[in-house]
């Protein structure tokens, strides 16, 4: 063979390989999300180590409720007055629902990047920036299925019957007549 012709398949080769960097050939890995709940280490946090403390034990009783897939535990999440994109806490109710009875093996994952209390509001709120991930097997297909995931959501929380609850999505439970781009639906917590 001439060097003309190895030296234009070594660099088709080489262009091949530079293609396909961070391109991931194969079956998913098979747990894609760090499964818990994680504050950044370059995370903004406004709110005294107490409040963070009760935030994190209640995103941790969830992540425990929906391994065992415990919808009431999962509920005790949200508010009564729990509202995002239509969702309200009785039709989320029926999303989980209908979740726990199709899948099996959850997992998620939870980053805050911020934590900023709003002092002006009652009863006492927070604002939660966060990004993560909801992950689940079919038990149609067996194959780990991605649920959810969300970059930046900012999560509205109150605290309500001695604990605090998601009441929705901050952009839409602090300024429902904004009319601007919404991201699309992340209903879960």
């Amino acid at each position: 063979m001439d060097r003309k012709k190895i030296a234009v398949g070594a660099g088709t080769l080489v262009s091949l390989l530079i293609s396909l960097q961070g391109c991931h050939l194969g079956p998913l890995p098979p747990t894609p999300d760090l499964g818990g709940t994680f504050i950044a280490h370059s995370a903004d946090i406004q709110v005294d180590e107490n409040t963070v403390a009760e935030i994190m034990s209640a995103f941790k009783r969830t992540e425990e409720a929906v391994r065992h897939r415990d919808l009431d535990g999962v509920m005790a999440l949200y508010t009564e007055g729990y509202k995002h994109r239509g969702f309200t806490k009785d039709t989320i109710r029926t999303v989980w629902k209908n979740l726990f009875e199709t899948h099996h093996d959850f997992s998620g994952s939870h980053i805050f990047t911020r934590i900023k209390v709003l002092p002006e509001r009652t009863p006492k709120t927070v604002m939660i920036t966060c990004t993560g991930s909801l992950w689940a097997v079919s038990n149609e297909t067996g194959q780990r299925e991605n649920i959810d995931s969300w970059y930046g959501e900012v999560h509205y929380l109150e605290y309500s019957d001695s604990g605090w609850r998601i009441a929705g999505h901050a952009w839409e439970v602090l300024m429902p007549k904004e009319t601007r781009f919404a991201p699309p639906p992340h209903p879960f917590f």
